[in-house]
């Protein structure tokens, strides 16, 4: 709650932006706020995506025989 009254001074609208989109609550907007600091730790997107790991990515040394990855 602490967390919460904290986040609702400073971030307020980014908290409701947040919470507007399906499947993502109070808790993970709060989580998202807190650890981006309002966002401004990333220019783009993708980085704040790799720095969540919600960006799978296939890392392989020399060529494979056994097709796709």
């Amino acid at each position: 709650e602490k967390i919460l009254s904290l986040v609702k001074e400073d971030q307020e609208q980014q908290l409701t932006l947040l919470t507007s989109v399906p499947g993502i609550g109070q808790k993970t907007a709060l989580f998202l706020i807190v650890i981006t600091d309002g966002f401004s730790k990333f220019e783009k997107a993708s980085q704040l995506c790799s720095y969540v790991g919600i960006t799978p990515t296939t890392r392989e040394s020399g060529s494979s025989v056994r097709g796709r990855a």
